[in-house]
């Protein structure tokens, strides 16, 4: 009886440790979005980070090519003139010492693509789509 006391006890600390660090995920791969055909798009990027949140960011370019930035902190916002046909992504990794949340928006020629909103101590966003 002893025994299966002490490994409740001990399945309940390690599950403590794993809520702990949890990462809070959003993934979604759209594919092809639904916009009149034309030869470039104006694609923007938005992410609000919140108090104590670090991100890692990687964003689709102007070139077509994935661009990768570290630590980045607060508001962020970046614009791109992007091909017909081009795979945009934007993928960002932030992590806390406390709860927090962070805000994100994909825009392609004023209209919103994606608009996510997630909380936690870690927070995985990535959306991706193509162009027509």
């Amino acid at each position: 009886m002893k025994n299966i006391f002490y490994c409740f006890l001990l399945i309940l600390v390690l599950d403590g440790c794993a809520i702990s660090t949890m990462t809070t995920i959003y993934s979604m791969s759209k594919g092809k979005i639904d916009t009149p055909k034309k030869e470039i798009y104006h694609v923007v990027y938005q992410a609000s980070f919140g108090d104590g949140l670090k991100a890692d960011v990687a964003y689709t370019n102007e070139s077509g090519k994935e661009t990768e930035l570290k630590e980045v902190s607060g508001i962020w916002e970046k614009s791109a003139a992007l091909k017909s046909g081009t795979h945009v992504q934007l993928t960002t990794f932030a992590i806390a010492k406390h709860k927090s949340k962070g805000e994100y928006k994909i825009l392609v020629d004023g209209k919103v693509v994606s608009e996510y909103v997630l909380s936690g101590r870690k927070l995985k966003y990535t959306f991706a789509f193509d162009l027509p």
